[in-house]
């Protein structure tokens, strides 16, 4: 998900919440439910394409989100921790040296693997450290003996399933 703002007169602010239709984020999911729990309905809705990418566009006001901008702020962070770590952990499967990670994952295809990370992700997020760098982007702090045996457990949940 994108979060635009934009000025709407008398110091107010309107929200523009963009959905990616092809590939959603991992926010998306939390952020639509959150606004159906708390039953916010979007001022307009609409379906635009940014460089051949169609989005679901929802527009709200400062005023009706009100005390509801900082839990969808803390859904939105969350979304990009979730998606540097699951960047992280295919950085990590892809230049490991461990013989079992390598076992574990050499027959994984590009969709599988990123089925994978987007997995351990989840499951590995409340574990994970996330520092600012220099040039404002996020680092991940994660001992690989976690993320070993994240795998690793669940390719045995696979070969038991």
């Amino acid at each position: 998900m994108i979060i635009e703002t934009e000025p709407s007169g008398l110091m107010m602010i309107r929200y523009k919440f963009y959905f990616n239709r092809q590939t959603p984020d991992p926010e998306d999911p939390w952020v639509l439910a959150y606004l159906q729990e708390h039953d916010l309905e979007p001022r307009r809705e609409l379906y635009e394409e940014h460089e051949g990418i169609p989005y679901r566009v929802f527009h709200f006001g400062q005023c009706y989100l009100g005390r509801h901008v900082e839990p969808l702020s803390e859904l939105y962070k969350r979304g990009i921790e979730h998606t540097v770590l699951a960047q992280h952990l295919l950085a990590c499967l892809e230049h490991t040296d461990d013989a079992a990670l390598q076992t574990a994952t050499a027959r994984l295809d590009d969709a599988a693997r990123k089925a994978l990370t987007t997995t351990l992700a989840a499951q590995l997020h409340t574990t994970a450290q996330f520092e600012p760098t220099e040039d404002n982007n996020l680092r991940v702090v994660l001992d690989p003996s976690v993320v070993r045996e994240a795998v690793l457990a669940l390719q045995e949940e696979v070969r038991h399933a």
